[in-house]
């Protein structure tokens, strides 16, 4: 152990991030070094593994929560943070400690220096460390990218699950859905259950194959019925099955019925293995206590009123078409975009699937250099006239306020990374 190599928990959190310069390694050498380094604690729990191009979060904090209402000590180790860095890494609901983060950063350090791995590899190998040290009974891990060559996929889960499979990440997936199926589908294991979620038929018939060839049970969730009976801007209730009714979730958006009948799929397989006695009770508190458990936030989620102001970390087509179905459950009168995305996603036709909406959009560049600019996304275009710049976030919050009423809507969606800046800029101007 290197003592006192940082100052403190900021300056450990700093050096961190520089790592993010190495850029994606997308492999497995540094990931398997540093565990070996570290004593390859992910052996030491039972794992979910949770891959696609959306809704990861979403079906990982629902499982999460189910095993956290069922008495399991549940790590849960999701991608990127809105807020703060610790948001990553979760037992029971509760963040890592920052003690943990020095101390652990601090005992790899040489071999940091030595290797060179990614900010995710770092982070990937102190979630599995963080989750044996507080002796969890389950982890729900969250792919980073992909799945084949993902650091995550060094594990040997109970449960593989792919929740969807659209166009993204196309340096590294490939830019056709049977390459990018081929390479999520890289988290199935020999012998283990793979729960897929709502995917093209082209990727059900090559999901199948890879399950065949690795003697693995298959099951496609999206046959599981789930019906909305009462909605709010805040959430909706939902009936699931055939015996649970009346079911609260927290967010709003049909989409998350595809990622709520995913998650169904994963939770029957435990309870089966556990041998659980399927309860009501249990199931209605797994999604009630979804933001308690999972801290889950962001997706199409309200945080303030008159205006109304949402936000929503869609990053890619498939999600923005999500976003122009959600709106059709809120009431205002004019809505204005703040919208910002970062430059290796389809940004174009992201701006295209916008420019539908009868809004006002305003292009913006968050502080993370991975951003698009915002001539490229204003050039994007079909219509510039109505649609405007705003290179600096705090401008593009401030002239969305003095132009909207008490009865409009002001919606802030593009990246993970827009809604962290925008956040923070909103809860220190309130």
């Amino acid at each position: 152990m290197i003592k006192n190599k940082f100052k403190g928990y900021k300056d450990c959190i700093e050096y961190l991030f520089r790592l993010e310069r190495a850029g994606i390694k997308y492999d497995l050498k540094n990931i398997k070094s540093l565990l070996n380094y570290s004593g390859n604690p992910q052996k030491s729990f039972k794992s979910i593994h949770v891959a696609g191009t959306n809704g990861k979060g979403s079906v990982s904090s629902i499982i999460n929560s189910f095993l956290i209402e069922n008495g399991f000590k549940s790590g849960l180790y999701t991608s990127p943070h809105l807020i703060d860095f610790r948001e990553r890494i979760l037992v029971d609901g509760k963040f890592i400690s920052r003690k943990f983060i020095v101390e652990f950063v601090t005992g790899l350090y040489k071999e940091i220096e030595k290797i060179k791995p990614s900010f995710f590899e770092v982070t990937t190998a102190m979630a599995f460390a963080y989750f044996k040290y507080k002796k969890a009974d389950y982890a729900v891990i969250e792919a980073g990218l992909g799945g084949r060559l993902d650091s995550t996929n060094i594990i040997t889960p109970r449960v593989s699950v792919i929740t969807s499979i659209s166009i993204d990440h196309t340096n590294f997936l490939g830019n056709t859905i049977e390459s990018i199926t081929k390479e999520k589908g890289g988290i199935i294991k020999e012998g283990v259950p793979a729960v897929i979620g709502n995917v093209p038929g082209i990727s059900k018939y090559i999901l199948k194959k890879i399950a065949r060839d690795k003697n693995s049970g298959i099951v496609f969730s999206q046959r599981r019925n789930v019906i909305i009976t009462k909605r709010t801007e805040k959430g909706f209730y939902f009936n699931s099955g055939t015996k649970l009714k009346n079911l609260y979730f927290p967010l709003t958006g049909d989409y998350q019925k595809n990622n709520i009948r995913t998650a169904h799929g994963v939770i029957d397989l435990i309870i089966d293995a556990e041998k659980i006695k399927p309860a009501g009770k249990i199931m209605s508190a797994t999604f009630k206590n979804l933001k308690i458990n999972s801290n889950f936030f962001g997706r199409f989620e309200l945080v303030s009123t008159r205006p109304k102001i949402v936000i929503d970390v869609s990053h890619n087509p498939q999600a923005i078409e999500n976003v122009r179905s959600n709106l059709k459950y809120y009431k205002f009168n004019k809505l204005i975009v703040i919208f910002a995305m970062m430059q290796d996603k389809d940004y174009k036709v992201s701006v295209r699937i916008l420019e539908r909406l009868k809004a006002k959009i305003i292009f913006t560049k968050p502080s993370y250099y991975r951003f698009a600019e915002t001539n490229d996304l204003f050039n994007s275009l079909k219509k510039k006239s109505v649609h405007i710049i705003k290179d600096d976030l705090y401008d593009a919050l401030l002239y969305a306020r003095q132009n909207t009423g008490v009865n409009d809507m002001i919606l802030v969606t593009g990246s993970f990374f827009l809604i962290s800046d925008f956040m923070k800029l909103l809860n220190k101007t309130n």
